[in-house]
């Protein structure tokens, strides 16, 4: 099947690193052949109005044969399906995803690879969509619903991507690839200044309640955070939500759950709590961060319903 791609680029992402790259980028679609418009994503949330817009314009067709192509970082790609979902489509428009970002989550969760030579031949060559698993959510109190890729949380990663976007500091480690460092100081920052928050859950018929909750987890894949497992055994096709709610532990059992995380052992551990659903209804009445794909949510109170369905991918990761 030949496909042409509705390219949308955000030269920002990866502290600019997709900017810098997208020459070699349109070097290799050229010299393949590839049958492309580009777009380019200058602000955020333009991605997503870029993506509503294309999709407005094509016909909702079976027989249609673009794909949206996100080049970017997990933000990129969250916007992109965003827009995309915004109207009911009976055919929804396929999504490829070139990682040029700095956690690239959802490439690790896919198996697309994260060398972005090797994850531009898995879409080009791709034949044929294959379906995975997103998230869905519907924020009641601020009437927000939509989609994300790789995780929704509420806490302690929430409020980490909070402070280290208010950074400066944050781009230039990224482009000295020290960002690693930073979150670390950022994480330290937010332990000490966070305290626990009462959290409801509801998972079928049960309700249970936490008084200390410190980290929430919704996602769809093992990996968050650019590469932690906190949810070891999901996979992106077992239309299954993962939720892994922490209690505030002490500074020493933080470090000891932290090698146990690296480890990915961490699911044993009294201080966490793990549960495994396709509909999960969170309730956190205290002014929390929150987060998704790495995205902002801002402070708020939560009363979320998130669910998992399927959307057509176009890249191959057997190639």
């Amino acid at each position: 099947m030949s496909v042409q791609f509705y390219i949308i680029l955000n030269e920002h992402a990866g502290s600019g690193h997709a900017g810098t790259l997208w020459p070699q980028i349109k070097e290799r679609l050229d010299a393949a052949s590839v049958s492309y418009q580009l777009v380019v994503s200058e602000y955020p949330r333009h991605t997503l109005l870029l993506s509503e817009q294309f999709a407005k314009q094509l016909p909702d067709s079976p027989h249609q044969d673009w794909v949206v192509l996100a080049v970017g970082g997990d933000g990129t790609l969250h916007e992109a399906i965003n827009g995309l979902t915004t109207i009911k489509r009976t055919h929804p428009i396929p999504v490829a995803y070139l990682p040029i970002g700095s956690g690239n989550d959802f490439a690790r969760g896919a198996g697309l690879s994260l060398d972005w030579h090797q994850a531009l031949n898995q879409i080009i060559h791709c034949t044929h969509v294959t379906n995975y698993d997103i998230g869905t959510y519907n924020e009641t109190i601020k009437q927000e619903r939509g989609v994300f890729t790789n995780n929704l949380g509420i806490g302690f990663d929430a409020a980490i991507i909070s402070q280290a976007n208010q950074s400066k500091a944050k781009i230039w480690l990224n482009k000295h690839h020290l960002g690693s460092l930073f979150y670390l100081a950022s994480a330290l920052s937010v332990y000490y200044n966070q305290t626990g928050f009462t959290l409801t859950v509801h998972v079928g018929n049960q309700r249970d309640m936490f008084p200390h909750a410190f980290l929430v987890t919704t996602t769809n894949h093992p990996y968050f955070g650019g590469g932690v497992g906190i949810a070891p055994g999901a996979t992106i096709d077992d239309h299954q939500l993962h939720l892994v709610v922490i209690e505030k532990p002490n500074f020493f059992k933080l470090v000891w759950l932290a090698l146990r995380l690296v480890f990915k052992r961490h699911l044993t551990s009294k201080a966490v709590h793990y549960y495994q659903a396709s509909k999960v209804h969170l309730t956190v009445p205290a002014i929390e961060y929150g987060q998704l794909d790495g995205e902002e949510m801002g402070g708020r109170f939560f009363d979320v319903y998130v669910g998992v369905t399927q959307y057509p991918f176009w890249f191959d990761i057997t190639l």
